[in-house]
């Protein structure tokens, strides 16, 4: 299944910047007799806040609507025909799911056949509900990280109650069991990245000092299999004002790896990238409100939140740019980077993710959607559009790995949510699912 370069780090991310957000607007205010609310997990905290909810509930009970709104949103949540969200796996297409009778939710998947069908047939490959109940714990899933190119060796986030830090356990994703004697890293703030079947990337708790004064990890250590967590060999540390360092695996499509290091979050919108080097850590000269976002076709892909001008050639803030990987490998700080996308006045990139050999843009452009096959040939970049439908809101779903295949969510006001499969090879694009009408669009403008 094709994820974005830090889909494993982006909660864990998200997580702390909101933090990190949290502790810029308090660092102002230090007299603050409040203060002691901004400890998310502290006790006293989440009493006060357990207190509010029952108080906010109690109001809201109260009111005669309440009732009917509280059932509307409920069987929206738990409506038999809602739509099942997949990604591209490489054993089929993946879903997670809850419902009233898998409240934690399943991890399952199916056929592409199947899927299209009225009535799919879905194969568990791990039921969190029957986990829970089975270890007597209160378990949330917090999402795998399976390592390319088989995807069969699978980093399952497991978290009691939902919190932060989160039990991390090697997972057969074939067998659909977890691995015997695997990997395990006990409860913690922690991100995993794999290099390989026996080594791990960690950022994690490693005891004193190893903790931002947001709560996260800011040592990334490398952990090899079978070795316990205190003889895992340090190489590389953050500072202890950032928001927290995660680690960094540049993979293509194949599976190959071609760069390891890692990201140091320093605010809510900032980072620092370092590779590792055999002579040693090198940081990378892109501005601090920059994004690695993968590699494809050959090239390694930036996205840029800000301006920035680098060898006297001018990037526009929100644009898409891109290094040639064996330039890039040869020489980080010398390589030249090359525009891909660059947003006119009215245009913003709203999503991206690679196929086999391709690369997929959403763009929005006067407050509508469109979407473009991207394909680096000859030494530049052409845009081919996907005809989904006009006017609408589109938005990337999934891409596959092995496959030049996207799948994108499309929906407008009036028209109900839909799934479309596009395939690159056959130019086929085809709607797969839709939401049942709520009302009668046919009279509206």
């Amino acid at each position: 299944m094709n994820t974005s370069l830090l889909s494993a780090a982006l909660p864990s991310i998200a997580r702390a910047t909101s933090t990190a957000i949290s502790q810029e607007r308090t660092t102002m205010t230090t007299n603050d007799p409040s203060l002691w609310l901004e400890d998310i997990e502290g006790q006293d905290a989440l009493a006060w806040a357990r207190a509010e909810n029952e108080k906010t509930l109690g109001v809201l009970q109260s009111d005669p609507r309440y009732r009917r709104f509280y059932e509307q949103a409920l069987s929206i949540l738990q409506a038999k025909d809602r739509i099942a969200y997949v990604s591209l796996g490489r054993r089929g297409l993946e879903n997670f799911w809850q419902d009233e009778n898998h409240v934690r939710g399943i991890w399952r998947r199916t056929t592409l056949e199947s899927y299209c069908s009225q009535d799919p047939q879905w194969e568990t490959i791990l039921d969190v509900d029957a986990l829970a109940v089975a270890e007597n714990r209160n378990w949330v899933f917090q999402g795998a990280s399976c390592l390319p190119p088989e995807e069969r060796l699978c980093l399952i986030h497991l978290s009691d109650g939902g919190k932060d830090a989160a039990s991390i356990r090697e997972f057969d994703h074939e067998a659909k069991s977890f691995v015997a004697d695997g990997l395990h890293l006990p409860e913690g703030k922690q991100t995993v990245s794999w290099v390989d079947g026996d080594t791990l990337l960690v950022a994690r708790d490693w005891g004193e000092g190893s903790l931002t004064q947001a709560g996260y990890p800011f040592v990334v250590k490398q952990l090899k299999r079978a070795q316990p967590l205190s003889r895992a060999r340090k190489i590389f540390r953050g500072e202890p004002t950032d928001v927290q360092t995660v680690p960094l695996v540049l993979r293509d499509s194949e599976g190959q790896v071609h760069a390891t290091g890692a990201i140091r979050v320093i605010s809510s919108v900032e980072r620092d990238y370092v590779v590792f080097r055999p002579d040693g850590p090198i940081k990378l000269n892109l501005p601090k409100k920059a994004a690695i976002v993968g590699l494809a076709s050959g090239r390694l892909l930036v996205e840029l939140d800000e301006e920035w001008e680098p060898d006297h050639v001018r990037f526009g803030a929100g644009s898409l740019i891109s290094y040639d990987l064996a330039e890039w490998k040869q020489d980080p700080l010398r390589a030249k980077a090359s525009l891909v996308f660059q947003p006119g006045p009215r245009q913003a990139l709203s999503g991206l993710s690679r196929t086999k050999n391709l690369l997929i843009l959403t763009i929005l452009e006067n407050v509508q959607s469109k979407a473009f096959v991207y394909k680096y040939d000859q030494g530049a970049w052409s845009a081919t559009p996907i005809q989904l439908p006009q006017r609408t809101n589109v938005s990337l779903s999934s891409t596959s790995d092995q496959t030049d295949q996207a799948m994108f969510t499309v929906s407008n006001y009036l028209r109900p949510t839909s799934i479309w499969h596009f395939d690159a090879d056959t130019q086929k694009l085809e709607e797969l699912k839709t939401t049942p009408a709520a009302f009668d669009a046919s009279n509206q403008s």
